[in-house]
C-alpha cells in the first residue's frame, strides 16, 4: 500500500502540479486561534510559548494543512517605528499614521535586531520552535505585508490619488519599502518554510498602468523566496478579474483568489507558471453553516486540475464557529 502524503508533502506537491489525493486545505488562521485558545493577541504576542502553543492546539484541532506565521498588518509598520492602537482582545492593532515619515530611514532599520526582541521576536522564535517540532510533516507558511499596504500605513496619505498626481514619487516610496520587507523575507527565510504570502489587498484597487511597475519592484522578493526553496504566493484579496492577468505577470507562483473557475483561471494564467489558491471568501465563515455548505457544494463539484489549493481570501475571522471550519474539512475528505 502507498503510503499516505503527510500536509508538507502535500503542499509542496501542489505547486509541482503534481497529482494527490486531494485538496490542501491552508486556511489563514491567527487570531480565531487565539480566541480558541482564549488568550488575548496582547499577550500571546508577550510569549513565544503561548504563541506557539495556540498555532498548533488549532491547527490539530481541525487539520488543515499549512501553520501561519501570523496574520498582522502592523508588525511591520511597528518595526518601522510607528506607533500602534491596541483594540479589542482578539483584532490585531492598527497602525498610527506619520504623514511625515522619511522613507528614506527604512534603509537604516535593523531587521537582525528587531528579530530579537518585541512582537516580531515572539513570531520568529515560535515559527522556529514549530518548525523543530512539525517541520517535517506540517507545512510553514510566513505572512509578510505588502509594500503598497506597509506604505499607507507608515503615511495615511492614499497612494492611488498620489500615483494619479505624481507616479514616480509613488514608485520610489514603494521601492523604499518593497526593500525594507526584502530584509524582513531574508529573516524568514532562515527557517526553510515552505511558503511566505505576501498580503496587499491595495493590489487588487491599483489602476492597471501602476501593476505593470510591480514586476521589478516585487522581483527581489520572491526570487529570494525561490532561493530557499519556499514559494512565494500573492493574497491580493477581492481582486478584479480584469486585474488578475496583470497581477499574474508580477511572478509570483501561486495567486489567492476567489470566484475564479478553473476555465477562467486558465484562460487567464494564459501558460504562465502560477498555480491557483482557490479561495473561500472568508465572510462565510461567520454566515450561516447552511450558506457555507450550499457555497462548497457548488465550489467542490466543480473539475479542479492540479496545481490548485483549498484556501481563504483573507483572515479566517476570529468570531468563526469551530464547525464551519470542520465542515470545510469534512467535506474537502469526501472530494
Amino acid at each position: 500500500m502507498d503510503r499516505e502524503l503527510n500536509s508538507k508533502e502535500l503542499v509542496r506537491g501542489v505547486f509541482e502540479s503534481v497529482d494527490l489525493p486531494r485538496l490542501p486545505f491552508i486556511p489563514w488562521i491567527f487570531s480565531h486561534a487565539a480566541k480558541l485558545e482564549q488568550i488575548t493577541l496582547r499577550n500571546m504576542y508577550n510569549d513565544p510559548t503561548q504563541y506557539s502553543k495556540c498555532l498548533q492546539n488549532t491547527r490539530k484541532l481541525y487539520g488543515y494543512d499549512a501553520i501561519i506565521s501570523g496574520f498582522d498588518s502592523s508588525l511591520e509598520a511597528e518595526m518601522c517605528g510607528c506607533p500602534i492602537n491596541w483594540r479589542d482582545d482578539f483584532q490585531t492593532p492598527e497602525v498610527k499614521p506619520r504623514p511625515d515619515f522619511n522613507f528614506g530611514s527604512l534603509k537604516d532599520v535593523n531587521v537582525e535586531n528587531a528579530v530579537k526582541t518585541g512582537r516580531f521576536g515572539t513570531v520568529f522564535e515560535s515559527l522556529r520552535r514549530i518548525n523543530m517540532v512539525s517541520g517535517k510533516n506540517i507545512a510553514l507558511a510566513a505572512i509578510v505585508t505588502g509594500p503598497l499596504t506597509v506604505a499607507t500605513g507608515l503615511t495615511g496619505r492614499n497612494l492611488i490619488q498620489d500615483f494619479s498626481e505624481n507616479p514616480e514619487q509613488v514608485t520610489k516610496t514603494v521601492e523604499a519599502t518593497a526593500a525594507f520587507i526584502l530584509k524582513v523575507v531574508q529573516i524568514y527565510s532562515q527557517l526553510q518554510l515552505d511558503i511566505i504570502a505576501v498580503a496587499d489587498r491595495l493590489i487588487s484597487t491599483f489602476p492597471v498602468a501602476y501593476l505593470e511597475r510591480l514586476p521589478s519592484i516585487l522581483s527581489p522578493i520572491i526570487n529570494t523566496i525561490r532561493f530557499y526553496n519556499a514559494y512565494p504566493v500573492l493574497l491580493p484579496g477581492n481582486i478584479p478579474p480584469e486585474n488578475l492577468a496583470e497581477v499574474i505577470k508580477i511572478g509570483f507562483d501561486g495567486i489567492v483568489a476567489s470566484e475564479i473557475d478553473s476555465n477562467t483561471w486558465r484562460q487567464i494564467r494564459s501558460g504562465r507558471g502560477c498555480i491557483l489558491g482557490k479561495a473561500i471568501p472568508s465572510r462565510l465563515f461567520t454566515s450561516g453553516k447552511k450558506e457555507l455548505q450550499e457555497y462548497l457544494e457548488a465550489y467542490l463539484k466543480t473539475s479542479i486540475e492540479p496545481g490548485t489549493f483549498l484556501t481563504t481570501d483573507w483572515e479566517v475571522p476570529p468570531d468563526t464557529p469551530p464547525e464551519n471550519l470542520h465542515l470545510v474539512m469534512d467535506m474537502i475528505a469526501q472530494h
